[in-house]
Formats: structure tokens, sequence, C-alpha cells
């Protein structure tokens, strides 16, 4: 585990409040870090250069984490459904004082049933490269969908433990929203927090692979927080068409890199779950398509970079750790790669398009003669 890492990301939070609102140590408990690992802390320091909320913010932010219980103050937490989220509290409507909505939390994480406003500017309709979309409309549907993502966590911890204590390290609550356009994402600037959209019913194992990928992401921020360990130029502002000639490629090293990890994340843990037999009919298609759709996704151009310009010698040693396991789990599962027709995946794989060139019933007659073995 990474807790030097995550013990520097504490100290710079604690930094931060004491300058910004120094008295709120006489009114928290100074040892509790799960306080300093509060997304919401890391959205507001991080909207200060866009200067958009005053300091009496992170006031509201903080006071779920009163020791001594305080008359709620908010004013500047309300989102635009008018709508306020006070960590540890539960969420307020404008113009009332009573709690509307309570927190909805199941062991190690919480759903988040509205967004707060400084997690606002990350929302955006991206498609291959670009922002369409600077404002889209989303709107919260964790009712519907809550209980089947408790599930999905449920079944992590029980058959895949190792990555369960790796999402429990660095991920603490999860946003269920309706927008398909805005693509499931993580960024650091709200570290801890994971954005879904949700289509339909039927999503456990969608939500299983979402939470191995996005919750690794966020994982990975911790690994690689400092860069110079693992690289010898400026990753972050790094494209990659300008090191591999590939003009489609406009991910920056680092955001290539993550694509490398979160990949050998699914490839590894899906093989953890399929070797178990955890899946049958439905689901067990929806996972070996999910599972194909990796195929693609990996070597996509970081094999071509200059590694003795790019890596120090501890990053070559992770790119290869990396690089090495995900050949070798997608050789096992080599007979995927041509099993599926995929060629109606965008950006994501969504089942009910998988599902269209590739019949149900055609897996279900194969499945039943043992066709699927690995």
């Amino acid at each position: 585990m990474f807790n030097n890492q995550k013990e520097i990301i504490i100290n710079s939070i604690k930094i931060l409040i004491y300058k910004e609102f120094r008295k709120a140590f006489d009114k928290i408990d100074f040892e509790n870090d799960d306080i300093y690992l509060e997304p919401l802390l890391f959205s507001y320091f991080n909207s200060k250069k866009d200067n958009l909320f005053p300091k009496e913010t992170i006031t509201e932010i903080l006071q779920g984490y009163y020791i001594q219980k305080e008359k709620h103050k908010i004013k500047y937490s309300f989102n635009r459904n008018e709508i306020a989220y006070i960590p540890q509290v539960g969420y307020f409507k404008k113009g009332e004082e009573a709690i509307d909505e309570y927190i909805l939390d199941n062991g190690d994480f919480e759903v988040i049933k509205e967004v707060h406003p400084t997690q606002e500017k990350y929302f955006v309709e991206f498609y291959k490269g670009h922002i369409v979309n600077q404002s889209p409309k989303h709107n919260s549907v964790w009712k519907s969908s809550y209980q089947e993502l408790f599930n999905a966590i449920d079944i992590i911890k029980k058959y895949i433990p190792d990555f369960y204590k790796e999402l429990v390290f660095a991920n603490k609550k999860i946003y269920l929203h309706d927008n398909p356009k805005i693509l499931n994402f993580t960024t650091i600037e709200t570290l801890g927090m994971l954005y879904f959209y949700v289509i339909g019913d039927n999503n456990l194992i969608y939500f299983i692979e979402e939470l191995i990928h996005q919750g690794s992401h966020n994982y990975l921020y911790y690994v690689v927080h400092n860069r110079k360990d693992y690289f010898k130029i400026d990753v972050d502002n790094s494209i990659m068409r300008d090191f591999t000639k590939q003009q489609w490629d406009y991910r920056t090293i680092y955001g290539a890199f993550h694509g490398l990890f979160t990949v050998t994340q699914r490839v590894v843990y899906f093989d953890k779950l399929l070797v178990q037999k955890m899946f049958s009919g439905r689901e067990k298609h929806e996972l070996l398509g999910r599972f194909a759709d990796q195929f693609s996704r990996f070597r996509t151009g970081l094999e071509l970079l200059d590694f003795d310009k790019v890596y120090t010698k501890k990053g070559i040693e992770l790119y290869n750790e990396l690089d090495t396991k995900c050949e070798s789990i997608l050789e096992k599962y080599g007979m995927l790669k041509n099993e599926f027709d995929l060629s109606n995946r965008d950006l994501d794989f969504r089942y009910e398009d998988f599902c269209k060139l590739n019949s149900y019933e055609d897996f279900l007659e194969k499945d039943r003669n043992n066709y699927y073995q690995f």
C-alpha cells in the first residue's frame, strides 16, 4: 500500500485548512485522517484558482465533522437544484432548516445524492479529445441504482478482496447520474470521488467494471503521486502524438499510463472472477464481452515511447510489470479476441449495443456445451 503518499496528501490538506480556516482545528478531531480525505476539500481547494467560492464555503464543508455540533450554516453549498450537501450530515433544500435527505452509505462507501457546487465544473461532455458541451445537464439517479451498486461492491469485497483493499484505500464516495454523454470519470481534483452514468436496469457487471476501472484511477493517483519517482519528463503536459507520431493520439503520456494501469486492473480482476465461476447467463455474457473489449485497449501507444527518455528506472519497472501481466492474461483468454463483434463500440462498452451484434441465445448454446473454457 502507498501510505507514505497518502500521508503527504493529508499533510498538504492540513496546511491548506490551516491557511484558510485555522480555527477548524479547534473544532475537529485533528487525528482523524478521514476528514482530510473528504473529496469536497479537494474540489474546494482546487476551485481557488477560479476564485468561484468564498472562504466561508470551507466552514460549510467541515461543519459535519465538528466534535461539538453547531447550528448548520449553509449559504454557498446549494447546487443547481438548490440543494446543499453537507458531509456527515445530509442534504438541505434552500429555504428549509430541516434535513431533506440523509446520508446514504453502506460499509466503506457513500452514494452521493446531489453533487456539491464545487464539483460541478468537472461535468463535461467529452469526445475524442474535445469538449463538446461545457455545461451539460445531469440528474441524480441514486434511488433506482444504489442497491445494485452496493451489491457490486459486496461481490468485489467477497471474491476479489485484494482489489477491494485498493478500492477502499483510494475511494470514498460515488455519484450516479443519468447523462451517458458524460463519460465516467475521476479527477485528482476531487480525489476519492467516482462519477458514473447509469442506463436502465441490470447494471451489476457494469458497476463491477467501473468500480475496478475508475476506482483504479484514484488508486494510481496515489501510486505515482511523486511523478519524479517514475518519469523523467512532465508527463502531465506531454502529448502522446508528439512522441509516437500517431496523429490520432490526443492523450497525455500520464493519461495513457493511466489507461495501461486500468486495463491491466480489469484484465487481472475479470480473470479472478471468471476463475471462481461467479457468473452465468446474461451476466457471464456481458462480462466476457467486457473482457474482449480490453484487447483493443492494450498497447495503444505507450510501447512506442523512448523508455529511457520518458521513464526513470522505477517507472520502467512499473511499466514492464503492468505490460507483462496484462499480456499474459490476455493470452490465456486469446479466443475472446475474435469471438465477439465489437465494431459498434464507440468510446465505451455498452451491453445493449453489444447484444445487437452478439446473440445471447448463441452464447447460451455455446456455454451449455462448455465452449468458454480458459
